[in-house]
């Protein structure tokens, strides 16, 4: 077998660089994105899930990333949502003092206008009963908002949490971590696959944290994908 001419050789170098460069030049917000599409191409939702918060809503055929946005850099919502939750908490104990209370000091009446309003639930009572039922209702109202005021607060805490632990390489509690959160926005073209071939633009939220552990030390995290949604 003869070997390739200088000619031949040379040509494939020249027909191999742009290759090379253009998988070189593909920074790590574009391989996240490409890993994420062809994850989804072909249904791979344990790499979508390793990769993202949020699976892309349609079957993918092909895709095409028009640009990304230059870095922005926003609070860690960390600290602050478990604030939030705190207080949330504070204030459903101090309404439940408040409603047990009431309800220890008119256990019997409130017990009475309780069998009568389940058999009745229009009926009000006259007078100072029909004052405790008022309370009654007022209270119950008050504790329906103050749980789910506390229950959005978590939910909103351990979302954020879930998405900083995705985004950090190594094991660490965010809790105890401070920074900034980094976002970046990417055009995609996407051909999604059914009822038929259809080219739309989507907006996918890229983000990574800049986190520092109690001693101070940089806590390596990577991209991820937070939001997905149609450009408008």
């Amino acid at each position: 077998m003869s070997l390739p001419s200088k000619v031949t050789l040379k040509r494939f170098v020249f027909a191999m660089v742009p290759v090379w460069l253009s998988a070189g030049c593909a920074g790590p917000e574009q391989e996240v994105l490409d890993r994420y599409l062809e994850a989804s191409q072909r249904g791979d939702n344990e790499t979508v899930a390793a990769l993202s918060m949020v699976a892309f809503p349609e079957d993918v055929e092909s895709w095409n990333v028009l640009d990304i946005s230059d870095e922005r850099r926003e609070p860690y919502l960390v600290p602050e949502l478990r604030q939030i939750v705190e207080t949330a908490e504070d204030e459903r104990d101090a309404q439940f003092k408040v409603f047990g209370e009431f309800r220890r000091k008119n256990y019997e009446t409130l017990r009475r206008i309780r069998a009568r309003v389940s058999d009745e639930p229009d009926y009000h009572f006259p007078g100072r009963n029909g004052e405790l039922q008022d309370q009654w209702e007022v209270f119950r109202l008050e504790r329906r908002q103050v749980v789910a005021k506390l229950h959005e607060a978590e939910i909103a805490f351990e979302r954020e949490i879930r998405r900083v632990s995705k985004s950090l390489q190594r094991e660490s509690s965010p809790e105890y971590l401070t920074g900034v959160a980094l976002r970046k926005e990417a055009r995609v073209r996407v051909t999604t696959v059914a009822p038929a071939s259809v080219d739309e633009h989507y907006t996918i939220t890229l983000t990574r944290y800049e986190l520092k552990n109690q001693f101070d030390a940089l806590v390596p995290a990577r991209w991820i994908i937070t939001d997905v949604g149609k450009a408008e």
